[in-house]
């Protein structure tokens, strides 16, 4: 919320109703450090509880709500482009072709052809070419480049940042960047085009019912999300202290490089990037947080809540197991353990299709990682659904899987009988037949060797698994895999980070 005031010293304040103007303000402070680095001057303030001139204000909303008080006439272009290509720095053509101009002394031919490359080549853009049509650079003629950059700076910076797809043409409307306040918002999946879609729009066609504020304010929003493929905002608008830190915190965790792990690099996907930043912050782990998210190759926001019951859950996960597993079936589909992990978490949904899509793996490659990871999955799908008595289930179940696959393997033509019977379960396990997983069983039951007990009888391993199945119709699958996984152990340990 925008509101015009009358102050000592300031004529605007701007409040964190809505996530657009929680992200505005995050944007305008960053903003603000910056003139204040760079000119000495502090241009805004938060309001407190001491601002009874504005309580009219406060009451409007229901309550208190912290907010900045500033001068809109301290938002000039020149400031607002200068902290743009301060912001995003090398990704501006321009300032990779300074800091080669200013950091090699001598040209090499390669460093020649790099440089024009960005001034009229085929790494230039439409401005570029615009400003250096007709020059190149010679190696000598340094001064005249640098020149000629200083002179165009704001229009190099303004087309750049205009209608670059990862700046703000990944936020808003190209056309309405800088203008005054418009009919209609902006921003992306909120502007209108009014020649078009209007009716669609609006409520029994009444266009009146469209509501979509729009403020200058709202060109600072990309300034708050973090820089990468799908960006983030955290809507932590309980004060602007908080809001400032958590966005802080996320975007130096997001700004961490891949790992190089045994000579692998090991990338992690962007919300995987966003859980792992949440999980080393208390600020995150004790309340639910709002996540608002722009992917690169969607034209909409989308709105992501994230519970702190689902995050205290992925902090115990990340502290007991290492579940870092790739497969990737062709170019185009992998199966990431950990994003559906995680996907599955924060989405309140258990892991039974996952388990279903590794045990169907395992049985292709017996070295495969899916061997090991799979019974810490199960232990974890079994405390997500909360039958605490499932826990011995399935600590029988794996017991006696591999009880009776070690007794198949040590007879004649014994690996390829126990891939048989492990195949079978599988489908009969991906059918959700329970009826045949447990004529399996029964069948396997007759090759185990009878094993004393405590009270001096026999009893055959796999018969315990038998009951547990027929006493939990809703959870079997879990016991069943868990018997299925151990009859044929993995041929070797895999490495933890694969």
């Amino acid at each position: 919320m925008k509101v015009t005031i009358e102050h000592p010293l300031y004529d605007t304040l701007l409040l964190p109703t809505e996530w657009r103007y929680s992200a505005a303000i995050v944007g305008l402070i960053r903003f603000f450090n910056f003139i204040e680095e760079t000119e000495g001057k502090k241009l805004y303030t938060y309001t407190n509880d001491e601002d009874k001139d504005h309580y009219a204000v406060y009451s409007d909303i229901c309550g208190y709500i912290q907010g900045i008080l500033y001068n809109s006439t301290d938002l000039t272009e020149e400031r607002y482009l200068l902290f743009c290509e301060n912001w995003y720095d090398r990704e501006f053509q321009h300032r990779n072709v300074e800091w080669l101009l200013t950091h090699i002394k001598e040209f090499s031919q390669d460093n020649i052809n790099d440089i024009n490359s960005y001034l009229s080549g085929t790494s230039s853009n439409t401005v570029m070419k615009k400003i250096f049509k007709g020059t190149k650079f010679d190696g000598t003629n340094t001064d005249t480049i640098l020149n000629l950059i200083d002179e165009h700076r704001l229009e190099l910076i303004k087309e750049t940042f205009r209608y670059k797809t990862t700046m703000y043409r990944n936020f808003a409307n190209t056309n309405k960047l800088m203008s005054d306040t418009n009919p209609h918002c902006r921003l992306l999946s909120y502007d209108l085009d009014e020649g078009r879609k209007s009716k669609a729009a609006s409520y029994y066609f009444d266009t009146s019912t469209f509501i979509a504020s729009d403020i200058c304010e709202f060109d600072f929003i990309p300034f708050a999300f973090t820089y990468t493929k799908i960006g983030f905002f955290v809507n932590s608008n309980t004060s602007i202290d908080a809001l400032v830190k958590c966005n802080n915190q996320l975007k130096e965790k997001m700004n961490v490089e891949d790992q190089i792990i045994n000579n692998r690099v090991v990338r992690d996907g962007d919300q995987t990037k966003l859980i792992k930043a949440m999980l080393h912050s208390d600020d995150f782990l004790n309340c639910d947080v709002e996540i608002i998210c722009k992917d690169r190759e969607q034209e909409s926001f989308d709105t992501m809540l994230i519970r702190k019951q689902a995050l205290q859950r992925l902090k115990k996960i990340y502290d007991n197991y290492n579940l870092r597993y790739v497969h990737k079936y062709n170019y185009n589909y992998w199966l990431n353990v950990e994003e559906e992990l995680i996907r599955c978490c924060l989405n309140y949904t258990y892991l039974d299709k996952l388990l279903e899509q590794l045990l169907l793996l395992s049985r292709i490659d017996t070295e495969s990682r899916t061997i090991q990871i799979i019974q810490p999955l199960i232990e974890i799908n079994v405390e997500w659904k909360g039958d605490s008595a499932m826990k011995d289930k399935i600590k029988r179940a794996r017991g006696a899987g591999y009880q009776i696959g070690q007794v198949i393997l040590s007879k004649n033509n014994g690996a390829n009988k126990a891939k048989g019977y492990k195949n079978k379960l599988t489908s009969a396990i991906l059918a959700h037949d329970r009826d045949r997983v447990l004529e399996i069983l029964l069948q396997l039951s007759s090759t185990q060797t009878a094993t004393p007990t405590s009270n001096g009888t026999n009893q055959i391993g796999d018969i315990s698994t038998i009951y547990d199945i027929l006493d939990t119709p809703d959870n079997w699958s879990d016991i069943a895999i868990s018997f299925t996984n151990a009859m044929i152990p993995s041929a070797k340990k895999e490495k933890e980070d694969n």
